[in-house]
């Protein structure tokens, strides 16, 4: 068979159509990207909005050290340190629960007694041998909740803090001590160049690689893994005429447990992938079992709300609603929001972001209280979608009838034409 080519009017349509549709995706793409890397726009000026407590518990020259170093190091891109006084946190175990309980990303207090013990440990002796410079301060933290950015911003600055501490201490003590520096013993020596260190209490020590991934890239894995069975799935019921040959309830149903059954699966081997990887990571059966709760209902909710757009939105269309929200949801898990810009904390209303909030919390042992705001949202989104879901399956179940039933119509009018005679017109022949 000869080719034929396209006409000129349709060569014309043809680069016109396929210029716009290239232009419409480029342009999807260019307003999704542009929104995700603006979450990152100057984010080191913002550094100051993580705040951490402070707490003099020693009331001498180390504590006065660290004071001055915050001094030095004020600004935009260090956090902030909130003052706390005795009274408000009378002991280390209640500057802990103000950490856990999330009022401050992170805590750090001078030991009682820092000041005098390192005083002594100049004098030399046994004063000396036995003292310990990270026991100048403790700081607290919990690296689980947004580990790269925790370990990166919040145990960074800590570090950098207490080193700073232990320069400040030098220039406000130093020349003061070496009159009374026992310069024979070594040990004294090295309390005077090592004055001031820290230990750590570390709510939950997150130290697997796979690490970088829980907010990030896993967030968009259930959007993505419900994506492909809906598109499969629904073909299937289009396949087998399931709109049109089974009542609107009975559908629903088939439609309901399908998404169940599938979404329980697969926040199951989302949970076991991460466990799988999770390396020395302390996390118990106990929180498997919650984290493959929470993450079913992160896929059900994405699994509703792509089965209820796709229903009613034709396929080519989907990427224009899917891609923002997998880019919206993202965003707002990807980074904390003290370092966004204002407008992006409307990222609290996203599943995603919920999400792991309540995943930092299980994995915590309860460190990162959010369940208060992060239920309500998803079982909101959830039970939304779920309304959503069962208007769209009713007017697909509504148009696939009136196609059967349009079919049908015409098969009718054609068999009856087939087998009706062709009637004889009437001739004077006839009529004689």
């Amino acid at each position: 068979m000869a080719s034929q080519s396209l006409l000129p009017g349709q060569r014309k349509k043809f680069i016109l159509v396929t210029t716009a549709i290239g232009l419409a995706v480029t342009l999807l793409f260019q307003i999704n990207l542009y929104y995700l890397y603006g979450s990152f726009y100057h984010e080191v000026d913002r550094i100051s909005e993580f705040h951490i407590l402070t707490v003099d518990y020693d009331g001498g020259i180390i504590g006065q050290s660290l004071s001055q170093a915050y001094q030095q190091l004020k600004g935009k891109q260090f956090p902030t340190l909130i003052t706390g006084t005795k009274t408000q946190y009378p002991t280390p175990d209640t500057v802990l629960q103000a950490v856990r309980d999330g009022k401050y990303w992170a805590a750090i207090y001078s030991m009682p007694g820092a000041s005098a013990r390192l005083s002594a440990a100049l004098l030399g002796g046994m004063a000396a041998t036995a003292y310990d410079a990270s026991d100048a301060f403790t700081y607290v933290w919990n690296e689980v909740r947004y580990p790269a950015f925790s370990q990166e911003v919040i145990q960074g600055s800590l570090t950098t803090l207490v080193a700073a501490a232990g320069t400040a201490y030098g220039s406000i003590n130093g020349s003061k001590v070496l009159k009374s520096l026992a310069l024979t013993d070594d040990a004294a020596i090295k309390a005077y160049l090592t004055p001031i260190m820290t230990s750590e209490i570390n709510i939950q020590p997150t130290n697997q690689g796979a690490k970088i991934l829980y907010n990030t890239i896993s967030m968009a894995m259930p959007v993505l893994q419900c994506l492909g069975f809906v598109v499969a799935i629904n073909q299937m019921f289009i396949k087998f005429e399931v709109h049109s040959r089974l009542s609107t309830m009975s559908g629903g149903i088939l439609r309901l447990t399908v998404g169940i059954i599938y979404t329980f699966v697969a926040s199951l081997t989302m949970t076991g992938y991460i466990w799988a990887y999770r390396e020395d990571w302390a996390v118990s059966g106990t929180q498997f079992v919650l984290t493959w709760i929470l993450l079913w209902l992160l896929f059900h909710i994405h699994y509703l709300a792509i089965e209820a757009a796709i229903q009613v939105i034709p396929l080519p269309a989907m990427p224009f609603l899917l891609m923002p929200w997998v880019f919206l949801n993202i965003t707002s898990s990807i980074t904390p929001f003290e370092i966004n810009p204002g407008f992006y904390r409307f990222g609290y209303a996203f599943p995603a972001h919920e999400a792991y909030q309540v995943l930092t919390d299980i994995w915590s042992g309860g460190a990162v209280p959010q369940l208060y705001r992060a239920m309500p949202i998803l079982f909101s989104w959830w039970v939304l979608l779920l309304v959503c879901d069962s208007f769209s399956h009713r007017r697909a179940c509504r148009r696939a009838r009136n196609i059967s039933g349009d079919i049908e119509k015409e098969s009718a009018t054609a068999s009856k034409s087939e087998i009706s005679p062709p009637e004889t017109p009437l001739t004077t022949d006839s009529l004689e």
